[in-house]
């Protein structure tokens, strides 16, 4: 039992390089964070030069208030299949939602000109170099 659990440990997602290297992407991504369902945690990082919209508070109630709407998504997924991800475009940013891995969600934030349709398969390519299951797919995961 006490390896099992090491071994759950040890293959964990790496959320820090993950949001890193989405801000790599383009200059324009704001912001990528990570909520964490099974223990309610919290990664992000911001693009270097940018200015918070929210402050920490408001980010992670934000984070979680994302989460609580990717749930209520899944409610038609036997109709319609399970939800890949969400685009949201605001005034201020547009924002995608996806599952990081089957215990987490990762939103990015990018500046209103950037459209995020244009950076989304290099985002999923992130989440499958660095996601913990070999046979981890965002197109077909489960966030329960």
């Amino acid at each position: 039992m006490k390896i099992k659990l090491l071994e759950m440990f040890v293959q964990s997602m790496d959320y820090n390089n993950l949001n890193s290297d989405i801000l790599k992407l383009n200059p324009k991504v704001r912001y990528a964070g990570i909520y964490q369902t099974g223990n309610i945690q919290i990664w992000e990082k911001l693009q270097k030069g940018i200015t918070r919209l929210f402050d920490k508070e408001k980010t992670n109630d934000t984070l979680i208030h994302a989460y609580m709407r990717w749930r209520t998504r899944q409610h038609d997924s036997e109709i319609i299949g399970q939800p890949m991800y969400s685009i949201t475009k605001y005034a201020k940013i547009n924002r995608l939602t996806i599952p990081a891995n089957k215990k987490a969600l990762l939103m990015v934030n990018t500046e209103p000109e950037l459209e995020i349709h244009e950076i989304i398969e290099d985002i999923i390519k992130l989440i499958e170099k660095y996601s913990d299951d070999p046979n981890y797919t965002p197109r077909t995961v489960y966030l329960g």
